[in-house]
């Protein structure tokens, strides 16, 4: 009986929420009440609407080769402000613009942005729903929101969610191959340039979308239909690129710019054996958080010029593999008058000629070894090479099998070709010493990869691999043999050759030989050539490409910037040599082993903060870390300090504290470089003269003098590997000028 009444009990109570849930439908869908809370849905639900919204995956992250975030997300928010009166709130909530001049004000202040720009977007259309802002209203941070929304004056004010790209590193990390991503009209980032544009869709992820009714205010009510499909995230992307390596070769530029009054410059650092770029960059750059570009064109890839010497390598590479290179045969290195047969093949000519080509400066050593053609950057050395020797075919044959001419295909990087001209007589030859015919440095890095290698060439790649959001790795980079245009023995030849090129007191390299390792190396000063023909006669092209350490090369650098023509410019190596320097302490390569006794252990550590330390316990802590450290004035307190916070530094390297003392003892500035020196000079606020290149001599007045307001350093510098006398000696570079104008007009080849 019992058991009855509990299941009548449970009937009747089921059937009572079933009609309930009847009523409530009919009230709503019917009445348009909602029964509850008993109110009118009547304007709510006439302008019911089903929305679709994207629902994007968060943007995969951008890393250098240690991990270093190199480009990241910051969630933003774009300000709405809702203008229309018919706008309804929760309550007696007012949901639009009540007062536009207070709003306009308060704004203002807080967006930074002009107040009468703002009043006019919410007072010159009284038709208009809502409106944005403009640049002023958008990415903005949460904290700036907050303080929008403490303010309980403001009314009608909204935010939509959106996605600010940030690069922490700027324009210090290569931005034209990272390049930059922006937000579109829907607030979805996209990529615009580089790897965020070439790895869009991988750094994108998939979107997902949200679809919901809701009425003409955009309400979602409950019982409205809603419904998520998820998005998922993009994958990151890890580089082969080292920031503190990248570092190095952006502080090279800016110190060739202030050095040698350079104007454009461009470079790399690249393993030799596997591709992997290690550094690559250019100047002038652009922030990509600003956007600021000024050249939208890749130096590297996109810029086809006239390499100079450096080239000459190919030719040599050419007669040293098809075996007819004798190093210790003689050649006459006076000017190389030429003459050709019907088909524009050149011989050397001492009676009639279509003109002349010769050394740089018009130099001539007489009768001189083969070797000494490279180590002196000969042009009629590879003149003779070219049709005594290895032959136009055959000449050809190699530049082709080195691939010039021809896309280097280096992960989405947009690229040009170059030219080849190779028809006339002329052109024959200047392509052995790099001249009438463009290249790019992407192009070079391969090539040179099988000099300085085993004779496989490798394509340079960056990016490294890529994991999804899990953490799994969909994509890791491989070494890619993209052709052997020499054998193995003529590699090595090669390399001992360039080696003799730094080595040699009369190498055109010796300005770039560093203590820490050998350094094999060939020279490059170019003429540009100008839109219509012809060649800017005031500025020139100034390279190098190294590989280090010269016995076995592991690492090749290459570095060219414009500057004004001067036939001494080599000689100005100090920033190069800098970046050298660091970049065999960064990739951790054997010292010779003289050095390696005074520096048994080189260890990298962060700069911490010492502004505001006690100077004797700032001291301690360097001194700890083998730091050099150079105290300015005899002040207790550090008030600036070089380098700055975070920065790396090395054993050894000189560090600079800047007290709150005025009396400023000169220190012993010998042995140091321009840029230590220089350091010294920001840090002290003393006025300097400074003289020559290289490392300190000498110095007025001496070690130990407390110095006077207004007293003037004087300080000289020499280059520690010259080591010349002859005029000729120091003429190490390169191609300029080498046809003589008579020939150019007397010519009839073209």
């Amino acid at each position: 009986m019992k058991k009855n009444s509990s299941l009548k009990f449970i009937y009747i109570f089921a059937l009572v929420l079933v009609l309930l849930c009847t009523i409530s439908v009919f009230c709503v869908a019917v009445g348009k009440v909602h029964l509850r809370s008993l109110t009118s849905l009547t304007s709510y639900v006439e302008n019911v609407s089903t929305n679709r919204e994207k629902i994007y995956g968060e943007r995969g992250y951008i890393y250098d080769a240690n991990g270093q975030v190199v480009a990241q997300n910051a969630q933003t928010y774009d300000i709405i402000c809702f203008l229309s009166k018919t706008r309804k709130g929760v309550g007696d909530e007012i949901a639009y613009v009540d007062d536009p001049v207070y709003t306009a004000q308060v704004l203002s202040e807080i967006l930074g942005a002009d107040r009468n720009e703002i009043y006019e977007r919410l007072t010159s259309n009284p038709d208009l729903y809502q409106t944005e802002l403009g640049t002023a209203g958008r990415n903005l941070s949460p904290e700036t929101v907050e303080k929008i929304q403490a303010d309980p004056h403001l009314h009608g004010i909204g935010f939509k969610e959106s996605t600010q790209r940030i690069y922490p590193l700027g324009e210090s990390f290569a931005p034209y191959l990272v390049g930059f991503a922006q937000s579109d009209e829907n607030g979805k980032l996209v990529g615009k340039m580089g790897v965020e544009q070439y790895l869009d869709t991988e750094l994108s992820g998939s979107d997902g979308e949200h679809i919901y009714q809701s009425d003409k205010n955009g309400y979602i009510l409950p019982g409205m239909y809603e419904e998520i499909t998820p998005s998922h995230d993009g994958n990151s992307v890890y580089l082969t690129i080292d920031a503190s390596i990248q570092e190095a070769l952006e502080t090279a530029f800016d110190a060739t710019f202030a050095e040698n009054q350079g104007v454009q410059a461009w470079g790399a650092v690249m393993e030799v054996d596997s591709g992997k770029l290690l550094a690559y960059g250019q100047s002038p750059s652009f922030d990509p958080n600003l956007i600021n570009i000024e050249d939208y064109n890749n130096y590297g890839s996109q810029y086809a010029y006239e390499p100079g010497s450096v080239f000459k390598s190919i030719i040599y590479s050419a007669a040293i593999d098809s075996g007819v290179y004798d190093g210790t045969a003689m050649f006459d290195s006076t000017p190389f008058c030429y003459y050709a047969y019907n088909d524009n093949v050149p011989f050397r000519s001492y009676g009639n000629s279509y003109g002349c080509i010769n050394n740089a400066g018009y130099r001539n050593w007489g009768s001189i070894e083969l070797d000494y053609g490279l180590i002196l950057s000969s042009n009629v050395a590879t003149s003779t090479l070219l049709t005594d020797y290895v032959g136009v075919r055959t000449f050809e044959e190699y530049v082709n099998r080195f691939q010039f001419f021809t896309p280097v295909d280096t992960d989405g990087i947009a690229e040009v070709t170059g030219n080849k001209n190779y028809y006339y007589a002329s052109e024959k030859l200047a392509l052995t010493f790099g001249q009438g015919s463009s290249v790019t440095m992407l192009q070079l890095l391969r090539a040179y990869s099988a000099i300085f290698g085993n004779g496989e060439m490798v394509k340079p790649y960056f990016i490294d691999h890529i994991v999804d959001a899990e953490g799994n790795t969909v994509y890791q980079a491989q070494r890619t043999v993209v052709g052997t245009p020499i054998k193995e023995s003529t590699a090595k030849q090669m390399q001992a050759l360039l080696a003799r090129v730094v080595s040699d007191p009369i190498g055109t390299a010796k300005f770039y030989g560093i203590d820490e390792v050998n350094v094999a190396a060939k020279t490059g000063t170019s003429e540009i050539a100008v839109i219509g023909g012809g060649y800017n006669s005031d500025m020139a092209i100034t390279s190098v490409m190294m590989g280090l350490p010269a016995e076995d090369p592991q690492i090749m650098i290459y570095f060219a910037y414009i500057a004004p023509y001067d036939y001494n410019r080599h000689a100005y190596s100090g920033p190069i040599n800098e970046l050298t320097r660091k970049v065999v302490l960064l990739t951790k390569m054997n010292l010779k082993e003289e050095y390696s006794q005074s520096v048994s252990t080189i260890t990298r550590y962060e700069m911490p903060s010492l502004i505001g330390s006690n100077i004797g316990a700032a001291g301690e802590t360097l001194e700890a870390m083998d730091l050099d450290v150079i105290t300015i004035g005899d002040g207790l307190r550090v008030r600036a300090q070089i380098p700055e916070k975070g920065k790396d530094v090395y054993t050894n390297q000189k560090v600079f504290l800047l007290t709150d003392g005025s009396n400023i003892t000169l220190p012993d500035f010998s042995g140091w470089t321009r840029k230590e020196v220089m350091d010294y000079w920001k840090m002290s606020d003393l006025s300097f003269a400074l003289n020559g290149y290289g490392v300190v001599t000498s110095q007025s007045p001496e070690a130990g003098t407390l110095l006077t307001y207004g007293q003037e350093v004087e300080v000289t510098f020499q280059d520690i590997h010259t080591a010349v006398e002859e005029p000729y000696e120091e003429g190490y570079e390169e191609d300029g000028e080498y046809y003589e104008e008579d020939w150019e007009e007397d010519s009839d080849e073209e």
